[in-house]
């Protein structure tokens, strides 16, 4: 065969093989119905992207409900205040009404333990007594009215007291135990100050076993006496309030 018979066939074959492609459109086509169908596919995906922000509603709905415990413990908080508040509000009312109770009774008592004469002094109120008795029947009668005998507690108390200018007894006795000053209230004498130089000369015996008032023009005025003996004597009734 002649190179241009071999040429001439080759082309032949080369047009044949061109001509036959439009028979595999139809694999093309079925290719593009894929690739459509891809696309379609596509097409479900963003609609399913479409429908994510409905799937986002959850974590919205979680956010809600801590926004809304968050709003339901700051109620319950400022209730427990609120009641906290009523229940303090309360206390102080029952506090204040007893208090104002008390006060009045304690007036009550005052104006009975003055009903004579008193003086005050600080916080104390004193029955200065007008006749004489031993020291046991002072102190009864200042139990009679609410009181006991004065139990000095300062320089400036001392001072009061001597400035009553009579000799009069005071709530202090060694009778528990000899040379042990006791007050009436139990508590030991701390102090020496007050007592006359050379005083309490019954610690030697000789039964003086209750205290007065007696150099009352110096600060240093207290004498160990006997019990027996009369005196006048001062009643003290501390008030506080």
């Amino acid at each position: 065969m002649s190179y241009l018979n071999r040429e001439m066939e080759l082309s032949e074959y080369i047009y044949d093989n061109d001509l036959a492609e439009p028979k595999q459109m139809g694999e093309g086509d079925e290719a593009e119905e894929r690739v459509v169908d891809i696309y379609e596919g596509s097409d479900n995906y963003e609609g399913h992207k479409a429908a994510t922000p409905s799937a986002v509603k959850p974590g919205r709905t979680f956010v809600r409900a801590q926004t809304f415990c968050l709003l339901l413990l700051c109620v319950l908080l400022l209730a427990g205040i609120i009641g906290t508040g009523l229940h303090c509000r309360i206390e102080l009312q029952t506090h204040s009404e007893s208090w104002a109770e008390e006060r009045k009774q304690t007036l009550v008592e005052l104006s009975d333990f003055c009903k004579e004469r008193c003086t005050s002094f600080n916080n104390s109120f004193y029955y200065i007594s007008s006749g004489k008795k031993s020291w046991d029947d002072s102190r009864e009668d200042c139990k009679g009215r609410g009181a006991d005998l004065v139990i000095v507690n300062s320089k400036e108390e001392q001072m009061f007291i001597n400035s009553v200018t009579l000799v009069v007894w005071i709530g202090l006795t060694d009778r528990e135990e000899e040379g042990t000053w006791r007050w009436v209230d139990g508590s030991v004498l701390n102090s020496t100050v007050f007592w006359r130089y050379s005083e309490p000369s019954g610690k030697l015996g000789g039964g003086k076993n209750c205290v007065d008032i007696y150099w009352y023009r110096e600060e240093r005025s207290w004498n160990d006496e006997k019990c027996a003996t009369q005196h006048h004597w001062i009643c003290e009734r501390m008030i506080d309030f």
